[in-house]
């Protein structure tokens, strides 16, 4: 039977295979800090791309995403408390991408970055329509989350209230009322999404602004 020593070394062995290149995991001088498997916001090419950030160091971060920018691109890169900083990629295999920091952050910034469990906020300015037991109204989004959505206007019931979010054609979830700041409210989800649905919600809002 594996212990779990050896599991662990099993799939930390697995993950750097993923997240670098085989011929550079000899030359790199700084060993990579903890894996986060936390959620990441890209900008590149003037939008915004849902990834998940595999590793992070004062150096870069390693990512996986679909159809990965090419080698050279210069991009933006935020995750949980890492704020968002300009990055380059320097390589690419299959959906793994190694980002490189252009201004390098400090150790405590990565340290940071593995012990905030909040995940980045994505631009989300689109309808949505909101299901309460007083009916059907429609609201607009300010942001999405993996946990939820903030909405403008005024709170449409009380903190605590379920409902029901309709977010696009492709996408309604059900949550609660968080809270109020009087100008814009939250909706917690009662499942998170996943990172799939989240990216193809931001993709196809995305897309009606191109139209």
């Amino acid at each position: 039977m594996m212990t779990r020593a050896v599991r662990d070394a099993a799939n930390d062995e697995a993950v750097g295979i993923l997240v670098q290149p085989p011929a550079e995991a000899e030359q790199r001088a700084a060993p990579r800090q903890r894996t986060l498997y936390a959620l990441g916001r890209l900008l590149v090419a003037g939008g915004q791309r849902v990834c998940t950030v595999r590793n992070l160091s004062p150096g870069g971060v390693g990512i996986e995403l679909d159809a990965p920018p090419p080698v050279g691109t210069a991009v933006q890169i935020e995750t949980r408390g890492l704020p968002l900083r300009a990055a380059e990629v320097c390589w690419v295999s299959d959906r793994a991408v190694g980002l490189t920091f252009v201004d390098t952050p400090a150790e405590e910034l990565v340290r940071a970055a593995e012990a905030t469990p909040r995940s980045p906020r994505f631009g989300y300015e689109g309808p949505v329509e909101l299901v309460t037991g007083a009916g059907l109204s429609e609201c607009r989004a300010i942001d999405l989350g993996l946990g939820g959505i903030r909405v403008a206007g005024a709170l449409p019931g009380a903190p605590g209230d379920a409902l029901e979010v309709v977010i696009d054609a492709m996408l309604a979830v059900r949550g609660r009322l968080a809270w109020d700041r009087g100008d814009s409210f939250a909706i917690e989800f009662a499942a998170p999404l996943s990172t799939r649905q989240l990216a193809g919600a931001i993709a196809r809002w995305e897309a009606t602004l191109t139209r």
